[in-house]
């Protein structure tokens, strides 16, 4: 007969010693040209992914918009192909493409079956290095994206994600700066081409490769992206990254038709190789990381104040954050506030008991064993410490720490960083009481 499940008693939670996890390294080798090349031979299936990273992020550029317009419209059309020609190409070949812009870096990525890789390198060169930027399609990109911008702008959770950065960084700051609408009118053809030249370079590029990686596809890597020569690397732009961060500690922004309020809450913090960064993540779990955090149980299952909240920490290259947001009824947003702040207190003043620690504990390893499978997976947890200068002796410290970590450490954690004094508080709805 079939064993009957006890629903009225969790099951036991495994406790797990100092031992370390084995993790796929990845290998790196300069390409003739001098472009380093980092690579994670793993996996079973005859897929692979390449991505191209620049340093061409938001923070290099003179005129706001153009770093992500720029590495968005690469797909839109090349020197010798259509938008809609590329895209079939790939889709013949059973490829993939994808871009990305952020703060710090930009990257193209595709994915693409080892058996058409000689078909899918040149599109994928073809695109990093002759995009044509046509004007039709840059005009239809910005109305769409201005459009959208209307839309979003309308939503108070939108509003809060956008203004929240500005009040800890300061809005002149790379960081902390806010889209106007304006600013959609004022991106030109040729600021895209400047940028492009200036920033989509050989000097300024790596490459992280995985899947099922050979001497062949390396090779062939080096015919399409090693024989660029190499200038000197696209100057970082002259940015003061000293946060500027708003003198009001409480702030609001009144939105009158809105049913819900935006809540933004936190600070700035440290880098991502900073002594505490570890700690504070595994603080910030227990806090608002994972669906059964203090946060989540206090504010949506005790009080029904939200669907979600959540508290989360952001590494930069330049700098580092902590945030809490959620949206709530704006006739509970006072009452939220309350909970919230009595939260990050409770973290100061009582000691986190053992079985939540041990709980979260093993949530964390088993989602960062989570997080490292599949070769695609491994090298994303490579680029996240290489992106910050970083080695694998971080994820090596990650696991002890979760193996050795106090509840005593945690509060000394917490009184260091998590004081209401030292806490930004945004408020975007129709009222805060």
């Amino acid at each position: 007969m079939p064993t009957k499940l006890d629903r009225k008693t969790m099951p036991s939670i495994p406790t797990f010693g100092r031992d370390k996890i084995e993790i796929i390294h990845a290998q790196n080798f300069s390409l003739p040209n001098g472009i380093p090349v980092y690579y994670i031979n793993a996996g079973t299936q005859d897929v692979i992914k390449i991505e191209v990273i620049f340093r061409a992020g938001s923070r290099e550029q003179d005129v706001p918009l153009v770093a992500g317009t720029t590495n968005s419209m690469l797909e839109e059309g090349s020197k010798k192909h259509t938008s809609e020609e590329l895209a079939s190409l790939l889709d013949y070949y059973g490829s993939f493409l994808e871009t990305s812009s952020q703060n710090d870096y930009a990257s193209v990525t595709l994915y693409t079956l080892g058996k058409h890789l000689d078909k899918a390198l040149p599109i994928l060169e073809e695109i990093i290095k002759e995009p044509s930027f046509p004007q039709n399609e840059l005009e239809i990109y910005l109305h769409n994206n201005k459009q959208r911008f209307l839309v979003e702008e309308q939503k108070v959770r939108v509003v809060a994600a956008k203004n929240f950065p500005a009040l800890l960084f300061g809005d002149s700051h790379p960081y902390g700066h806010r889209t106007r609408l304006e600013e959609f009118d004022r991106v030109k053809k040729a600021y895209l081409e400047a940028f492009h030249k200036k920033y989509y370079s050989a000097g300024n590029c790596s490459l992280i490769i995985s899947g099922r990686v050979n001497d062949v596809l390396l090779n062939k890597i080096g015919d399409y992206f090693g024989k660029d020569k190499i200038t000197n690397a696209a100057e970082s732009a002259n940015h003061n990254y000293t946060p500027q961060s708003a003198k009001e500690k409480v702030n609001f922004i009144p939105k009158k038709e809105a049913m819900q309020s935006a809540i933004r809450m936190g600070r700035v913090l440290f880098l991502k190789n900073h002594a505490d960064a570890i700690p504070f993540q595994i603080l910030n779990t227990v806090l608002g990381g994972y669906f059964g955090s203090r946060l989540m149980s206090n504010i949506r299952e005790d009080k029904g104040y939200t669907y979600g909240i959540s508290s989360s920490v952001t590494f930069l290259q330049h700098a580092g954050y902590f945030n809490i947001g959620s949206e709530v009824g704006s006739d509970v947003c006072e009452a939220a506030l309350v909970e919230i702040y009595k939260e990050l207190d409770r973290l100061c003043t009582e000691p986190i008991p053992a079985d939540e620690l041990q709980l979260v504990k093993s949530y964390l390893r088993g989602n960062f064993m989570r997080s490292m499978d599949g070769p695609f997976a491994l090298a994303d947890r490579f680029k996240h410490i290489w992106l910050h200068n970083m080695d694998y002796s971080y994820y090596e410290n990650y696991v002890k720490a979760l193996s050795t970590i106090t509840s005593a450490q945690l509060m000394e954690m917490a009184n260091k960083y998590l004081h209401k004094d030292s806490i930004y508080e945004l408020v975007v709805g129709a009222k805060k009481g």
